[in-house]
Order: structure tokens, then sequence, then C-alpha cells
């Protein structure tokens, strides 16, 4: 009887040493992600997904800026409102009427979000330089990116995202009224 004791706590035990290291190797393996990119969205417009090599392909600018107390870094990315062009929606021609309460949102992996009137990207009305950067000083961006807005601009940089994940242009002129 002591001998059939013995074994049932020496297989239950075992079976709790597999459960455990099965449980372990789990967990130390990779998490499938998927590509990193950032969605462009505008009404009517069908989604864009910007990734890193579509990003690469597109004509980019560098600043030199510096995000709070760091020393200044060169930066390299697109202008937003090209970003915005490749999704359709162009800035050509002067934003006139209704156009002009349509706005940019733009969201963080961890939902932090910023907003700009698109008349704020307008050359001929506001144009704030607004950047997706994908590059910090020739690297690509570790913990902040892979991509992040910059508005080298600001007096401070409140509006430079981090891990952006969206880029939302939103129809002012069609809000509901009470």
């Amino acid at each position: 009887m002591a001998t059939r004791l013995s074994t049932k706590y020496f297989c239950g035990s075992l079976m709790l040493a597999a459960c455990l290291a099965f449980t372990a190797s789990a967990a130390d393996a990779p998490a499938a992600s998927a590509p990193a990119g950032v969605k462009v969205l505008a009404d009517g417009k069908p989604p864009l997904n910007l990734d890193a090599s579509t990003l690469a392909g597109m004509p980019h600018e560098e600043v030199t800026a510096s995000a709070h107390d760091e020393p200044a870094s060169q930066w390299r990315g697109v202008k937003l409102e090209d970003v915005l062009a490749k999704a359709g929606v162009s800035l050509d021609k002067p934003l006139r009427g209704k156009a002009l309460a349509s706005f940019v949102r733009i969201t963080a992996g961890d939902q932090y979000q910023v907003v700009f009137g698109l008349s704020d990207l307008d050359p001929t009305l506001g144009h704030t330089q607004v950047l997706l950067v994908d590059t910090r000083d020739g690297k690509p961006l570790d913990k902040d990116g892979p991509f992040r807005l910059l508005v080298p601009g600001d007096k401070r940089p409140a509006r430079w995202v981090r891990n952006v994940t969206t880029i939302e242009v939103v129809d002012g002129g069609t809000t509901s009224r009470p």
C-alpha cells in the first residue's frame, strides 16, 4: 500500500513538473506580432497601412531637435502632409469652407492622442512642420518607434507622439449639431 501511495505521489509530481516546464517554455517563446506600421484613415478613402518599406520610399526631411531635457538629435522622416496625400487627402489646393473644420487625430500604442487642424498643415495657412520620423541620429527608433510624430516648432514636445499606430483625418464639417 505504501508503494502504491508513493508511486501515486511520484506520478503526480512528475505531471506537475511537466506542466510547469511547458508553461515556462511557452512564456519564453516570442509573441507573434503584427508587422509594425501605421494605419492611415480618412473619410471616404480606403485605409492605408503604412509600413517601414513604404515610408522609406517616400521623400524624407531632416531636422535637428531635442525632446525634453535630452541633447539635440538628428531626426529623419516624412512630412505628415505627404503621408496624408499618400492616403488620398491632398493639400495641393487651399482649404475652404467646411474643410477648414477638418482635423487630424494621431494615436499612439498607449492610446495617447493629439489633434491638428487640417488647416494647420495647409501650406497656404498654418503650414506647421509635422514629421512622421523613423530614424534618430541615423538609427531606427528603439523604444519610441518604429514611428514617432515630431513637431520641431513646438515650444515643448507634448505633441511628439511615440509609437504612432493610427493617423485619422476627420471631416469636421459633418459633425452633428444639437
